[in-house]
């Protein structure tokens, strides 16, 4: 309570505070449906369910190419400049009909493959060729997305993303209750369409923003909104594909149980590591892009971790004594059993919040190829340390490999850090004498 009385001010406080209750409203929704599934399907449903919502993240960035982020930062830079945001709408139309297009023919002529390749069966290819339809539906949804947030509308955007997710939790609750798995994975491939119900609601006006628009690769935007394409693609898809075949690699190696309980524990990081999106997004990164000495980084850094770190150890300690509770709870007692999985992950993850704190510098000095480079080789550590520690030491092993990932990605980003400010130092110094 002393911590938040002498920083009632600060801004880090209240982001923090108005971030947690679309998170909260959303993780509610989100541990409903996944409490549904747990009692209706048990560990064997919640990792088949995973891999189809890995897989709806891959073609969700597919279809949009991965540019929201791009869209929300121009959005927000150029509002107030009607001429430079219709080019970065035409342009955003053109990658998301381009995107569209690949995934309709990738999941359209691919169904059967997708469906033995996550199910390991293909009587779930009706469920991909929905998909192959729908999906443009995301992409508008994405965008429409990113310029609510770019214009700053955060309470539009809450309720946008709220109204999505109860659609979606009705629709998993009818379908689950009826037709079991097949309705399950039904609920997740219709989310497309209560995205688009809900911006033909709350969102009208940010959908008449691309009437009597072109379809055109504007030049201006074009390389600018590529950056955050092949961003999207180190992040979203590597980390989609490194899910998949590390949850493949558990079925195939221990049982598909085992799976889900691996499953079922990154679910719940998805929920409380939610809390710090907005932080990363609207306030670490505005203050570290005027930085350019070391000496004001880290001062501001102390101060972010000062405020982080306590709320997130706290947080983590009662999670981890009050595991069979929450498991309880959340799941049901066939779950158990995944007790076992949350020192590592807890560990790892209160390792990953200090580690990507520091590694937002990247974005902010717009380094985007050390970026790049540092997440792709974190996916990679994952990959390689699940598959030889799953190996060793079972399901466990692959929360001891997240953890171990993120002690090395840390040290990277230190090292990698200290460096680039001892350059931009020399620079400075070269540049007055």
């Amino acid at each position: 309570m002393k911590l938040f009385k002498e920083h009632k001010d600060l801004f880090l406080i209240k982001l923090f505070s108005v971030n947690s209750l679309g998170v909260v409203l959303r993780s509610v929704l989100g541990l409903i449906s996944q409490k549904l599934i747990a009692v209706y399907l048990g560990p064997t449903g919640v990792a088949l369910v995973g891999n189809l919502r890995n897989a709806f993240s891959l073609f969700g960035l597919g279809a949009t190419t991965g540019i929201d982020q791009g869209v929300l930062k121009y959005q927000s830079e150029f509002d107030g400049k009607p001429i430079e945001l219709k080019k970065l709408y035409e342009t955003s139309i053109a990658f998301s009909f381009l995107g569209s297009i690949i995934i309709f023919i990738i999941l359209f002529f691919g169904a059967s493959f997708w469906s033995s390749y996550l199910f390991k069966t293909p009587d779930y290819a009706y469920l991909f060729v929905i998909l192959s339809f729908s999906m443009p539906f995301t992409a508008i949804y994405n965008l429409c997305f990113a310029i609510i947030n770019g214009q700053s509308n955060y309470k539009k955007a809450t309720l946008l993303s709220f109204t999505t997710y109860a659609t979606v939790t009705f629709l998993v609750i009818g379908l689950v209750v009826f037709y079991k798995l097949s309705g399950a994975l039904l609920a997740v491939v219709l989310t497309p369409i209560a995205q688009l119900v809900s911006l033909f609601v709350f969102a009208k006006k940010e959908l008449r923003l691309f009437s009597g628009l072109r379809v055109k690769f504007n030049k201006l935007f074009k390389n600018k909104l590529f950056v955050f394409i092949i961003m999207a693609i180190a992040a979203v898809v590597l980390n989609n594909l490194v899910e998949l075949q590390l949850r493949n690699h558990l079925i195939k190696k221990l049982s598909i149980k085992e799976a889900g309980y691996w499953t079922s524990i990154l679910s719940l990081s998805n929920y409380y590591m939610s809390f710090m999106t907005g932080v990363y997004s609207l306030y670490i990164l505005p203050k570290y892009s005027k930085m350019d000495s070391f000496k004001v980084f880290k001062l501001e850094l102390i101060n972010i971790y000062k405020i982080i770190i306590p709320i997130f150890t706290v947080m983590f300690i009662g999670i981890y004594f009050f595991r069979e509770f929450i498991i309880k709870l959340l799941y049901t007692s066939e779950f158990v059993p995944m007790e076992s999985l949350f020192k590592w992950q807890l560990i790892g993850d209160l390792v990953k919040i200090v580690a990507v704190i520091m590694a937002y510098q990247f974005i902010a000095q717009k380094l985007w190829k050390i970026f790049i480079i540092t997440e792709a080789i974190s996916y990679i550590l994952l990959y390689f340390f699940g598959m030889y520690f799953v190996d060793k030491i079972g399901v466990e092993g692959i929360v001891f490999a997240h953890f171990l990932r993120y002690v090395v990605y840390l040290m990277m980003i230190i090292f990698l850090i200290q460096n680039i400010f001892k350059k931009q130092k020399a620079i400075n110094e070269n540049k007055y004498s």
